[in-house]
């Protein structure tokens, strides 16, 4: 699992990593650590064929990642940048959604599934870079990346 930085040229924002992954990738680096802590203090009880220094670098490979996919603290202008970056988004996002009535009850409104469909297909790229954005204003908050908090009710 490798993940590049990948700035976007527009926002200057670095790819970061979302709570999920990031929880991921400390329970791989702890289960990493655990095997390696387990083969230093019982080198009897385990097979020849673990090697040491494999489990080192992976585990330094983990600590890059989450070093690399940390959200760097946003302030001033930079901060300033991205919100209005994430409120032009927000509008162009918002723009011809399908209403929360038209996704709970489908039947009732025929063309809704395609309409979302539709929507979801010209809006992909705009729906990343505002998560991305969001990741990077409110990197704690797990809601904050979700489009569905822009949806109207009808």
């Amino acid at each position: 699992m490798t993940r590049g930085k990948g700035i976007n040229p527009v926002t200057g924002v670095a790819r970061s990593l979302t709570i999920g992954e990031r929880q991921d990738i400390v329970g791989q680096r702890q289960e990493a650590e655990a095997t390696l802590k387990f083969v230093n203090e019982n080198p009897a009880a385990v097979a020849p064929g673990v090697d040491k220094a494999r489990l080192k670098k992976e585990i330094e490979r983990y600590d890059n990642i989450l070093h690399e996919g940390t959200a760097q603290k946003v302030s001033g202008l930079n901060k300033d940048k991205l919100i209005k970056e994430a409120q032009r988004l927000r509008d162009e996002i918002k723009q011809n959604m399908p209403t929360r009535e038209e996704m709970d009850h489908p039947a009732k409104n025929p063309g809704a599934v395609s309409k979302h469909m539709m929507w979801n297909k010209r809006n992909q790229k705009n729906i990343e870079q505002y998560k991305q954005i969001q990741r990077q204003i409110e990197p704690d908050d797990p809601t904050a990346t979700s489009v569905e908090n822009l949806r109207r009710n009808k």
